[in-house]
């Protein structure tokens, strides 16, 4: 049965994004020097990093060190998993905007990560899909 609204408190918004990692300075650098974020803080010895978008847009992100014994993995995918139903259309990802398409996914593909879905085109935007270096999937587009 569907609970009644008792109050007004919705969801307003982002606060940040958590990512287990397993190596977190190569992350940091990926998420930097590859996706154009910018390093808020980080402690190494505490195994946590803030990374966020340099224009301030959308939620920044926190970097976890974990031991990769202590992910639970859903679901085998290249190259480690990700959280997935068995209707493949729902996947957990994270969407990204960017101004320039081609340029990032090469940047991306330059840097080593498995590139899921080659650039795809519409009359509307375009799009491809990744995986960052601990396996988290993404999806970057790019709006015409």
């Amino acid at each position: 049965m569907l609970s009644k609204k008792t109050n007004n408190a919705d969801v307003s918004g982002y606060c940040c994004l958590r990512f287990p990692v397993v190596d977190l300075k190569k992350s940091v650098d990926f998420y930097c020097n590859v996706l154009g974020y910018e390093l808020t803080s980080a402690d190494y010895s505490f195994g946590e990093a803030h990374v966020s978008l340099k224009n301030g847009n959308g939620p920044s992100t926190f970097l976890m060190e974990t031991k990769p014994e202590d992910i639970t993995h859903l679901k085998f995918v290249f190259p480690r998993s990700f959280w997935i139903t068995n209707d493949t259309r729902h996947v957990t990802m994270v969407e990204m905007l960017t101004n320039d398409l081609l340029a990032l996914h090469e940047r991306i593909k330059q840097a080593g990560a498995h590139i899921d879905t080659e650039p795809v085109f519409t009359n509307d935007f375009g799009y491809f899909t990744f995986y960052d270096p601990n396996g988290h999937y993404f999806r970057v587009v790019e709006e015409k």
